[in-house]
């Protein structure tokens, strides 16, 4: 790829708002290209007195040279970089973009200053933090994170953290199935399937009754509720045919009576 072609992608990272479908063409397509010019151009925007040059610079470092069989080119470098950014960045859409690029890179070095936002005002920064710690959710030091934001008052950070913790990890915990059975009445219903999905995940039979009942509510139930029958039945793959009707008679059948209360 020419120079003039390059500058020209970066160009149009900035020519749009910052969720234009076009500037993340070419935010990935600068990722893909990789390589020492585009590192040292993105890292040099993390200085920018412009807050989207930042935030643009971010993005690519947290995926830069990542691909099919292709790690992230220099996680360690763009760790350091982002952190640093992170210690004094006060805008709220930059430091979303570096939290979101830190959870991308995985380096547990970037946890504390993670955890420096999880109050934050800003629900987009929230869910940045919700996002950037499920990526560390096989480390416990992220599990406390997460269960806080569990609860947060932002419908959306609760989904995240709900699906990082009940489905993205495996730890199996008293403090986790408590965290996870407490959003079983969640006001919003996609942290509910969260839940559902998390629970049944575990075995755990306070799921029973939700998930009977949720799956006799919906005429084309959603494929996480779908496993989360399968899950409680033993079931290796889905029976053809079945409806959300049949899964529910099925754990009526199978469970013959111990589809208890909740909270119980």
């Amino acid at each position: 790829m020419k120079k003039q072609d390059l500058v020209t992608l970066f160009e149009r990272t900035l020519a749009c708002d910052y969720d234009d479908d076009s500037a993340w063409e070419a935010v990935n397509a600068l990722r893909k290209r990789g390589g020492r010019e585009v590192f040292g151009t993105a890292a040099q925007w993390l200085k920018s007195p412009r807050p989207l040059e930042r935030a643009r610079g971010a993005d690519i470092l947290g995926q830069i040279g990542v691909g099919p069989g292709r790690p992230h080119e220099s996680p360690a470098e763009a760790c350091e970089l982002l952190i640093e950014l992170l210690l004094n960045e006060q805008h709220p859409r930059v430091a979303a973009s570096a939290l979101i690029a830190l959870g991308h890179i995985e380096d547990s070095r970037a946890l504390p200053v993670i955890y420096r936002f999880i109050g934050h005002e800003d629900a987009v920064l929230r869910h940045a933090v919700a996002f950037a710690l499920g990526c560390f959710v096989k480390d416990p030091a992220s599990h406390p994170g997460l269960m806080l934001l569990m609860i947060d008052a932002d419908q959306d950070v609760r989904d995240w953290a709900t699906f990082s913790l009940g489905d993205l990890g495996d730890l199996d915990s008293p403090r986790v199935r408590e965290a996870l059975a407490a959003r079983l009445d969640d006001a919003f219903e996609s942290v509910r399937i969260e839940a559902i999905a998390g629970l049944a995940k575990r075995h755990d039979l306070r799921v029973l009754s939700v998930l009977i009942e949720t799956l006799e509510s919906q005429e084309d139930p959603e494929q996480k509720l779908i496993d989360a029958a399968c899950a409680l039945l033993g079931l290796g793959r889905e029976p053809a045919g079945w409806t959300g009707l049949d899964y529910a008679e099925a754990l009526r059948a199978r469970f013959n009576g111990e589809a208890t209360p909740k909270w119980q």
